[in-house]
């Protein structure tokens, strides 16, 4: 689960890995988009976007539910959308395409408002470039993305303004063998943290950047690091204030800092580790005031979950019941509910290798969430939280070995619900996510037929009964991710 992470490079991008799309479940905003035009008709159970290869078979293309109304305009031959998210207006999709010339991906945007109509979002690009990732401000304001736009295979940082503000480089100027390789925007809209090469060519350490003040950079890690430590998964703090980070340092371990977004002195926030123990990954509570983090902590290789309130660090919580050398238990994944109020985990708690979900309240308490596991063949693949944070939907093959399906859990309520019509052999929900009125989920299935994924909706108040959102495929084709806010 580490954050802002993307180890994706440019051959990422080519045709066998479309799959690419960033997918989103955030609060949808009824604000007017930053062109002017007035947001689409949506319900309050969200706008949704889908990727799929709905015309033609291979070429993936971006789709309005339920109307089917094609996003972007023509493609080149040989063209396809790799990756794409909806703006936190939900007004406008940003998409990463070979949409003029095969296989250069460039960064474009269509207002869903206007249809079949785009807007090319990056710089001229060198011969060989591609934009390879993006993310888009806070505010709606501008985009921010990663590309080899100025030098072949030196991936650098740019910015692109939606009212016509242009387009700039973030970082210093590169030469052959820097690159930035991932980075976040600061929540506040102020600029962006990142990762790269820039000052040693075998370290990757951390650079804030501020957009009225690029191509400045402030150096993150104090002290500085030395050959053979970078740092790993990386966060701005909901304030932007600071940048909580996994390094390296000493070189045989994985430890989690936080240092402030201005530079300085890094504070170590993990408990003291055990020989050869390491911080896997993190997320910090939405309200700012504490992290969560996975670690074989106190038993080499028995990863478990702890909890550092950040002015106390380095301080710990252990948030499951304590594992032991010998048990076989994990905590494999995690997240931390929306409102702060504790933390939800998958592992093997109860009986090895049977992967079941739990919840630990940080003012006290540990419960399980799924129905107990009785046959030997369940397991719950992963979680979603309900934005309103009564509950989560999870996946697990619950009812039939080996078939994955999604259900609805409501915290402090024992049991669960299917929300999925059942589904047998060789049928499986791949995606899903909670609407943002917290009233439904929408899924990609093999459904109605084992040959086509599709994407459905089906609301919590009738488990079971659930809505097509594409228009028909046949087989051959697919629904490859969507988004929805």
């Amino acid at each position: 689960m580490g954050l802002h992470d993307f180890p994706y490079g440019k051959a990422m991008l080519k045709k066998p890995f479309l799959l690419l799309a960033v997918v989103a479940a955030l609060s949808m905003t009824g604000c007017p988009s930053d062109d002017g035009s007035a947001p689409p008709p949506s319900s309050s159970s969200g706008t949704i976007v889908y990727l799929a290869d709905q015309n033609t078979v291979g070429v993936f293309e971006l789709f309005l539910a339920t109307s089917g109304t094609k996003l972007n305009p023509p493609l080149v031959a040989g063209g396809s959308v790799t990756r794409f998210a909806l703006t936190p207006d939900a007004t406008a999709v940003i998409y990463i395409a070979d949409q003029e010339q095969n296989d250069v991906f460039e960064l474009w945007r269509v207002n869903l408002s206007s249809p079949g109509s785009s807007t090319k979002l990056n710089g001229v690009l060198v011969a060989g470039g591609d934009v390879e990732e993006f993310a888009v401000t806070t505010d709606n304001s501008a985009v921010v993305y990663r590309a080899d736009q100025t030098t072949d295979n030196v991936i650098e940082l740019y910015r692109t303004v939606f009212n016509g503000g242009g387009n700039a480089k973030l970082n210093p100027n590169y030469g052959p063998g820097q690159n930035v390789d991932a980075f976040a925007l600061l929540p506040n809209s102020t600029g962006a943290i990142y990762r790269a090469n820039q000052n040693t060519p075998t370290v990757n350490e951390l650079y804030r950047v501020l957009f009225a003040t690029a191509p400045a950079t402030d150096r993150l890690v104090s002290p500085i690091l030395i050959a053979g430590q970078n740092v790993e998964a990386f966060a701005p703090t909901p304030d932007s204030g600071n940048v909580v980070y996994i390094a390296n340092r000493p070189v045989a371990s994985q430890q989690v800092f936080i240092a402030p977004a201005t530079g300085g002195g890094s504070i170590q926030i993990n408990g003291t580790l055990v020989l050869n123990g390491n911080v896997t990954d993190f997320a910090i509570t939405p309200d700012g005031l504490s992290v969560v983090y996975r670690a074989d902590q106190d038993t080499d290789e028995v990863f478990e979950l702890y909890r550092t309130v950040i002015a106390s660090a380095p301080n710990n919580t252990k948030l499951n019941p304590q594992f032991f050398a010998g048990q076989g238990k994990n905590v494999t994944r995690f997240g931390v509910i929306p409102d702060s109020s504790g933390v939800v985990y998958v592992a093997d708690q109860n009986t090895d290798e049977v992967f079941e979900l739990f919840r630990t309240v940080f003012s006290g308490g540990n419960s399980q969430i799924n129905p107990p596991f009785l046959l030997g063949f369940e397991d719950v693949v992963d979680f979603v939280f309900a934005p309103n944070s009564t509950g989560v939907v999870y996946k697990a093959d619950q009812n039939t070995d080996g078939v994955n399906e999604i259900y609805k859990a409501v915290f402090g309520f024992p049991g669960s619900t299917r929300l999925n019509p059942a589904l047998v052999i060789g049928q499986n929900v791949a995606t899903y996510a909670v609407s943002p009125d917290s009233a439904s989920a929408i899924y990609r299935a093999n459904q109605d037929n084992p040959a086509i994924i599709e994407l459905y909706r089906v609301p919590f108040a009738s488990p079971g009964a659930s809505t097509k959102l594409n228009t028909p495929l046949v087989a051959g084709n697919n629904v490859a991710d969507f988004a929805v806010r």
